[in-house]
């Protein structure tokens, strides 16, 4: 096994567009909440996109695993890819309830389109296992590892509400949901890491869509998109 080197994300302060609102249900404890002009302005500087950065995995880079990239090249090329999120909380706005990552990965047919081959951390429910390195282990599989735990994900209690859950994996549209819990905040940097698999004769493209919502007396929920990523670029 592997240890990623984690390289340094270029940072892209998000501007959010409102994408829908849900009041919460009147009642006698319910306070009125006056609306702002502008809705966006309350996610203003407060979410911060790190990456993506992206890179082939060859058997240079990976040695350990360097049999399995041999006998994949002649079908598949597989990259890694690094992003994060970045919270700034604010005194002055109703807090973040969740931010959630949609990575769309794409390629021109008749290729076989890209998909998320590996996703890490899987999981996370404990403030402790935020703190993580990743590996690479057999077969190009990333996981999270944090020192006293082990693997990230596996056999965690189901009925937890988690903060972090990577969903979609080996499908062209993966994505991570961060969730506010009872015991960890929407705040700090969160890195996550994905390996892509490609058609070794196609290029390959992926683009990225941030949503996150912050929640009062109404849910709001808001979009952004930055610039896409090509995969195939020399990064």
């Amino acid at each position: 096994m592997a240890h990623v080197q984690l390289p340094e994300l270029p940072e892209h302060t998000l501007s959010f567009v409102v994408d829908g609102r849900v009041r919460a249900p009147s009642g006698p404890e319910a306070a009125e909440e006056e609306e702002p002009e502008d809705e966006a302005l309350e996610l203003a500087g407060r979410v911060v996109l790190g990456g993506p950065v992206a890179f082939p995995m060859t058997a240079e880079r990976y040695p350990d695993v360097a049999a399995y990239i041999e006998q994949e090249a002649a079908h598949h090329r597989y990259h890694e890819v690094h992003l994060s999120v970045t919270f700034v909380e604010k005194q002055d706005g109703p807090p973040l309830h969740s931010v959630t990552l949609r990575v769309n990965l794409a390629a021109k047919a008749p290729a076989d389109q890209p998909i998320a081959w590996s996703m890490a951390p899987a999981r996370i429910d404990d403030p402790s296992q935020r703190d993580v390195q990743f590996e690479i282990k057999p077969q190009l599989k990333v996981a999270g590892i944090e020192a006293s735990i082990g693997t990230l994900g596996g056999n965690l209690p189901g009925s937890r509400t988690p903060f972090l859950r990577a969903t979609r994996e080996l499908r062209s549209d993966p994505r991570w949901e961060l969730k506010r819990t009872k015991n960890l905040p929407l705040d700090g940097t969160q890195r996550v890491v994905l390996v892509v698999r490609a058609d070794a004769a196609a290029a390959a493209t992926m683009a990225v869509e941030v949503t996150a919502a912050t929640r009062s007396s109404i849910l709001r929920r808001y979009r952004a998109l930055p610039t896409p990523l090509r995969l195939a670029a020399d990064l």
